[in-house]
């Protein structure tokens, strides 16, 4: 029986030890058919490393006997290309850089891996090449290029780069003077460097994969030979995860019984990426497929918790993005986002974080690091969240910002109202939470709550594996502002909550009865059918205080 390749990144690998494969081969007759020098951009664990690494073995010459045995099911076994195995493969992978056990700065981190990869370049194709280690590394690579070509050897060399762009942690980090001097110093060196042994014919052909194009774009002139196809329509599910593909491990993985839910957690929670407006269906986040379809192949049954912790960025990499260079259009960004679940803009494919910031530049990056999605296409683009996971990073992000408020989360008030939820099927405690939450920020927030505002608190606040939390949930033909559904048998109900707010300027007796009608007549039209108890509750605020909280029955 095949095994899931959670966390497997080496092709070989995972073909030997029997796992399955996505076949995504046939992209390589696509790339062939494209330029020589060619990036590819998709947020982090979208599959890009596996796909290098794919890569490495088709055009490998010394792989050329484990074709059979690699490829065998896959398209390109079929249909082969004329540079099948066909090349010496320098490979760089740029993951790691910053994140050293030895805590190395950004530029020897950098020259460290280029060592790496020359080094395992010459021990594999048994080339006797010594480094000198005391050059950096534009002049490492730049050196070995021309020796490489000294060699007059009858093929040529392939350069593959996994996440060319990692050195954009040092800007997001908030330090651009160590940017400007690294990318437009030694990498942009380093670059333009393969950029003359490629021109002049070296190096037959180049691939980097990455996240954004902050570093092509601050290299300008180093390196202006690449073409991107991240948006390319034809190139727009290389990496990441179709339906179909989906859908077709799920029946090979899943029970029969539980395929159906299998898929509906799925595009709920991994679904929702597009990278070009023109396309009809989105694409997965192919690791976390990966994870929940291992948990489930492991113990026959759903996990609770639907990501690892390891694989999720978290709300701090919002923070930083939104906060570059201390700009200050991060709040109007992030309470439209909140709000409402999506914001307008265009996409930004050149722009040198150096120079200016705009809010387009915010949105866009938010979008290459996978926490927005295209939505739709109009005047302007209209970016989204792609999914729930995505949606809980917000709401961390949420709850951060308002510690930053220095307020100061009570877990025990949390933990009481989840369980308050769990064993009784009522909303005392969260709601009294949330009212002494909005008190004691006061004229102090940085936002102005409303009802959009208050439901994501609720929603922020009780997160737990025993509880699935959803905004907006729709029943019939309208929309309940906040779903609770037990995922456990501990908990033993399953909750309706719509919300109401009214400004305290605004606030009148006739205007509050006006509301709590309103609320009240749409949880009787919503109809759900439940297994468990269904409960729903009417919640309305005053400013800051919670005025009306009743069952309607």
């Amino acid at each position: 029986m095949k095994k899931i390749p959670y966390g497997k990144i080496n092709f070989k690998e995972l073909i030997e030890e029997n796992c399955y494969y996505v076949d995504k081969t046939m992209y390589l007759e696509k790339l062939e058919d494209n330029d020589d020098t060619l990036i590819y951009l998709r947020p982090g664990r979208f599959g890009k490393s596996l796909f290098t690494s794919m890569m490495f073995y088709y055009y490998d010459l010394n792989s050329k006997d484990l074709f059979d045995s690699l490829f065998k099911d896959t398209y390109i076994y079929q249909h082969p290309t004329k540079n099948k195995n066909n090349y010496y493969v320098l490979k760089f992978d740029f993951s790691g850089i910053g994140e050293d056990k030895s805590n190395l700065d950004l530029k020897s981190s950098f020259k460290l891996h280029v060592t790496n990869g020359i080094e395992e370049f010459c021990d594999y194709y048994h080339f006797d090449y010594a480094i000198n280690e005391e050059a950096p590394a534009d002049d490492i690579i730049v050196r070995f290029l021309s020796y490489f070509k000294r060699l007059q050897l009858k093929q040529k060399m392939y350069i593959i780069v996994d996440e060319y762009d990692n050195f954009t942690n040092a800007i997001l980090e908030g330090d651009t003077s160590k940017f400007k001097s690294l990318v437009n110093g030694i990498v942009k060196s380093f670059y333009a460097n393969i950029k003359i042994y490629i021109k002049e014919g070296t190096v037959g052909r180049f691939f980097a994969t990455g996240i954004c194009p902050i570093t092509l774009n601050s290299m300008t002139t180093g390196f202006n030979i690449a073409t991107d196809l991240s948006t390319d329509y034809n190139m727009h599910n290389m990496i990441g995860l179709t339906h179909d593909e989906v859908l077709n491990l799920i029946k090979e993985v899943v029970l029969e019984k539980d395929q159906e839910k299998a898929y509906k957690i799925m595009l709920e929670n991994y679904d929702g990426y597009l990278f070009n407006e023109e396309i009809e269906q989105r694409v997965f986040n192919a690791t976390l497929v990966m994870y929940f379809l291992s948990r489930y192949e492991q113990y026959q049954k759903f996990p609770k918790k639907l990501y690892d912790s390891n694989i999720v960025v978290n709300y701090g990499k919002i923070d930083n993005i939104l906060k570059i260079k201390n700009n200050n259009m991060y709040l109007e960004i992030i309470e439209k986002i909140l709000k409402t679940d999506e914001i307008s803009g265009n996409l930004v494919d050149k722009f040198n974080l150096l120079e200016n910031i705009t809010a387009n530049v915010l949105i866009s990056l938010l979008y290459y690091f996978g926490y927005l999605t295209i939505k739709e296409a109009g005047i302007y683009l209209k970016f989204t969240i792609p999914n729930q996971i995505m949606k809980e990073t917000y709401a961390n992000y949420f709850l951060n910002l308002l510690e930053h408020e220095k307020l100061k989360l009570d877990d025990t008030k949390i933990m009481a109202s989840v369980e308050e939820i769990t064993n009784e099927g009522t909303i005392n405690n969260i709601t009294n939470y949330v009212s002494e939450i909005l008190t004691s920020l006061g004229s102090r927030s940085f936002m102005k709550f409303d009802e959009k505002y208050i439901q994501l608190l609720y929603y922020a606040l009780i997160k737990h594996p025993v509880l699935k939390v959803k905004i907006e949930y729709p029943v019939g033909m309208g929309y309940v502002d906040l779903m609770i559904f037990s995922n456990d048998e501990m908990a033993k109900y399953n909750l309706m909550i719509e919300f109401k707010y009214l400004k305290k300027n605004e606030f009148n007796e006739s205007l509050l009865n006006e509301k709590i009608k309103e609320g009240t007549e749409q949880l009787k039209s919503y109809n759900l059918e439940s297994k468990l108890p269904l409960k729903k509750y009417l919640v309305v605020f005053v400013g800051n205080e919670n005025k009306y909280l009743e069952e309607i029955k």
